[in-house]
């Protein structure tokens, strides 16, 4: 199968990241208001701060500080008929594909969201190795693990099920998915047999009837996990970081270069601290090639708080750091995506049956400020302590993020949540 045409992007351009961040879920929504201070749109620290400076010198006006992070709010997408919805699941991918031709014109595809598998059943934690847990004593019943694609239209706000041409991946949960292109890259995760082999599955959104392909990949690759993360670096470089193998947490990087043909995963050994063992975590990747590893779970079943950011340098050098900021909360099973400088963390889980606490359970980093706020204020120490229970009350606007195993993604200044795990039901 020849891709290249797809897999490797004409431009470094990312047309989802000129507009201003806002939230919303086909199960939550809100709107933020553009930014005039240090959350605006990812740009070096000094040449923003003097042009703050110009302009506060200029209108005589004084620079917003740091947005505090959004509420969402309900939507209540169109379903034709039942089986055009997802319906309740955990575990699966929400990825954001860019719209297909010009507006007005025949042939032209809308901005999607493709949600692909996950568990739609859960039973009682298994002892198996290899075996997913979730929050409290819920766990995935592998026998609920589906294969299913569902597409929410942007445009409509609308739910439809679709049958793409071509050999479908297994079915799976704990995977993971990015888009490259008007494709969506799905590897690795769990299944009814166990871990799902790690070729690379294309689901090519091109046309009017998407049509699955298998990668060929040359050479020795991540290997089949869960948990783990990967996303698209400077839309070229397809990167896999940690997971579990069915032994263990790993933190090992792998890059895939998608404008370079025979396709081949390089392991990295990258430069500088970076994280240490995990499984679900969260990656994300700006629009200027820096990817941010957030959370996540380590070996000994302790929720992280720490953040890293991952960056090629020009020499071809990989380099870890240390975000910068306090984050409000540990957390692992959380969702995560970038909307100009602002990364916006969604829920997650603190192990135990406990979830992060209310006005944590929304957090944003603002790499361009170089701090954390939550739905209160930005973030000066953790929020040690505190957490509510699955089933306890809370803020409503905040209430409808407590959740994890969900899943998240963006479209232009909108941020969509679907799914996941509430009061330890799907």
């Amino acid at each position: 199968m020849d891709v290249d045409s797809s897999m490797a992007p004409e431009s470094d351009h990312d047309p989802a990241v000129q507009n201003h961040t806002a939230a919303q879920a086909p199960a939550a929504m809100e709107r933020e208001q553009p930014s005039t201070g240090s959350g605006s749109p990812a740009q070096p620290p000094v040449q923003q701060q003097q042009q703050q400076q110009a302009a506060a010198q200029v209108q005589q006006s004084p620079v917003v500080g740091p947005r505090l992070a959004p509420t969402y709010s309900v939507v209540n997408a169109i379903l034709e008929k039942e089986e055009d919805g997802p319906g309740p699941r955990c575990g699966h991918t929400l990825t954001a594909v860019a719209a297909v031709g010009e507006e007005g014109t025949p042939g032209y595809i809308g901005p999607r969201l493709i949600l692909f598998g996950g568990a739609t059943a859960l039973e009682g934690n298994s002892a198996a190795a290899g075996t997913p847990s979730s929050a409290g004593n819920a766990g995935i019943r592998l026998a609920g693990a589906t294969a299913d694609v569902h597409c929410y239209d942007v445009l409509t706000n609308k739910w439809s099920r679709i049958t793409p041409f071509g050999e479908p991946p297994t079915p799976r949960a704990a995977h993971v998915a990015t888009a490259v292109g008007t494709m969506v890259v799905i590897q690795g995760g769990i299944g009814p047999a166990g871990l799902s082999a790690e070729d690379l599955h294309v689901l090519d959104l091109t046309q009017q009837r998407p049509r699955w392909h298998r990668v060929v990949v040359q050479g020795p690759g991540p290997g089949p996990r869960y948990g783990h993360v990967m996303a698209l670096v400077g839309q070229r470089y397809l990167m896999a970081i940690g997971g579990n193998d069915g032994k263990r947490p790993l933190a090992d990087v792998w890059a895939l270069d998608t404008a370079a043909k025979p396709y081949e995963w390089h392991k990295l050994e990258p430069e500088g601290e970076g994280p240490p063992p995990c499984m679900y975590a969260t990656a994300s990747a700006r629009s200027d090639g820096l990817l941010l590893l957030c959370g996540g779970r380590d070996a000994n079943s302790v929720p992280l708080a720490s953040a890293y950011g991952l960056a090629k340098h020009r020499d071809g050098r990989w380099e870890w750091a240390i975000a910068p900021g306090v984050s409000p909360s540990p957390r692992y099973q959380h969702a995560a995506v970038f909307v100009n400088a602002r990364l916006h963390v969604s829920g997650g889980a603190l192990g135990g049956g406990r979830m992060v606490e209310d006005s944590s359970s929304v957090a944003v980093l603002d790499t361009a400020a170089g701090v954390w706020c939550d739905t209160k204020s930005v973030v000066t120490s953790p929020r040690t302590g505190r957490f509510s229970a699955d089933a306890a009350g809370g803020d409503a606007s905040v209430e409808l993020t407590r959740r994890c195993r969900h899943a998240a993604a963006a479209i232009g200044d909108l941020i969509f949540i679907y799914g996941g795990l509430r009061g330890g039901k799907i």
